[in-house]
């Protein structure tokens, strides 16, 4: 009888032990100012010129960099992202972290998000809150953080 009772015991643990598992909810979300979608307006205090970012950050953790840079069209990047106490970070869909974290501030009634890189020489890109149009959205996704020689990214 009693090695029945273990045995029964064993299987409700290993039912109970099925459910759970490693997989992390996803980053924090604290700040909820930077969910949204935005468009590049400022890179470095200029206009871009020669290319075209727009990030979607939504509530669930997720973001979706479309960018058109030294590129004809746009590609999608995606992966998780973490904003809290003004420090946003990232890892890509593939794991690969973001080349920096950022620090941020909202202005405009949360219609401008200003991005600082944790980087010596530090750069600034500044968005504005803005629909992302669907021509944009249909981009394809590349499916890594890392990138062929000769490409950059911008985020």
């Amino acid at each position: 009888m009693k090695k029945h009772i273990y045995s029964l015991f064993a299987a409700a643990l290993l039912v109970f032990c099925a459910g759970c598992s490693n997989d992390d909810d996803g980053p924090a979300i604290s700040d909820k100012g930077v969910v949204g979608e935005w468009h590049l307006t400022s890179w470095n205090h200029e206009t871009p010129a020669d290319f075209d970012v727009y990030v979607q950050f939504g509530a669930d953790g997720k973001f979706d960099i479309f960018q058109k840079v030294e590129t004809s069209a746009y590609v999608r990047y995606s992966g998780r992202f973490a904003a809290s106490d003004s420090r946003l970070s990232g890892r890509y869909s593939d794991g690969v972290a973001w080349s920096t974290d950022y620090t941020f501030e909202l202005s405009d009634n949360g219609d401008t998000l200003t991005m600082t890189s944790a980087t010596e020489g530090a750069e600034v890109s500044v968005y504005t809150r803005t629909p992302i149009p669907e021509e944009v959205l249909d981009a394809p996704q590349v499916r890594s953080g890392t990138l062929p020689d000769g490409f950059r990214r911008i985020l």
